[in-house]
């Protein structure tokens, strides 16, 4: 089901945005998010919330792609998200470079 939601977001973000880097920064957003929530949850001694973010929410990208795919689809998967962690570095590079 976490598959088929971040997929119908993906979705959104490009037809909305309709520019391939939106789609980077959504993707990298929601990494960056997924585990800055997993370090709390997991750092602030509530037992309580750390079960509820360990059981409902994934703690990266990486693990929702595991869930799904194997073999081959995985691996293209994967590669397919390092290749936005690459144009998401570029993009940031680019903007450093240009601010200063």
């Amino acid at each position: 089901m976490d598959l088929i939601v971040f997929l119908i977001l993906i979705v959104a973000v490009a037809f909305f945005f309709k520019d391939f880097k939106n789609v980077v920064y959504f993707v990298c957003i929601v990494e960056i998010f997924f585990h800055i929530v997993h370090f709390i949850a997991n750092h602030i001694g509530m037992k309580a919330i750390a079960t509820f973010v360990n059981t409902y929410i994934p703690s990266s990208l990486l693990s929702i792609i595991a869930k799904y795919a194997t073999g081959l689809l995985y691996d293209i998967f994967v590669w397919a998200l390092v290749f936005l962690f690459c144009c998401l570095l570029f993009y940031l590079t680019k903007y450093f470079i240009k601010r200063n």
